[in-house]
């Protein structure tokens, strides 16, 4: 039961967090609402969690890997409107296409799963690239990019 409670608190900190960047105000009122908001949508992701089975195990280091993805998705921004702005003025279509990235598929065990998630979540947060998935047997993520970055090797 502790164990429960824990997650529920940590989920619940985590979407009152959410509430407040997306929310911009300290007003008790919002704060409250963003409160009550955060603590059913704790219960109810708790409540999935619990039933599904589904265990989530995080390390901090992982955690530290997110201070990049403001810039990243500032870099990706300005790519895309490039490659829109690009499109309109010339009509020159971007390059676009899949890519395969290093990247290590892990075991089974509820960490190595929650790492995969957070490693194609993150690599999809920003706007220009999506991921697919990572293929087990190669140890790669298969990517899209609307445009492809010159860094980057094709595959």
């Amino acid at each position: 039961m502790a164990r429960r409670a824990g997650a529920w608190l940590t989920w619940w900190v985590l979407l009152m967090s959410f509430w407040v960047i997306l929310d911009d105000s300290i007003a008790t009122d919002e704060l409250l609402a963003g409160a009550g908001a955060a603590a059913l949508a704790a219960f109810l992701a708790e409540l999935v969690t619990y039933q599904a089975a589904a265990r989530v195990r995080m390390r901090a280091e992982w955690l530290a890997r997110v201070i990049s993805l403001p810039g990243q998705v500032a870099q990706d921004t300005v790519t895309v409107f490039g490659a829109l702005g690009r499109r309109l003025a010339r009509g020159e279509e971007p390059p676009s296409g899949f890519r395969m990235l290093p990247a290590r598929y892990g075991d089974d065990t509820a960490e190595g799963k929650t790492r995969r998630a957070l490693l194609i979540g993150s690599r999809s947060f920003a706007p220009n690239s999506i991921a697919l998935g990572i293929d087990k047997d190669r140890d790669v993520m298969v990517i899209h990019q609307l445009v492809v970055d010159e860094g980057e090797a094709a595959e």
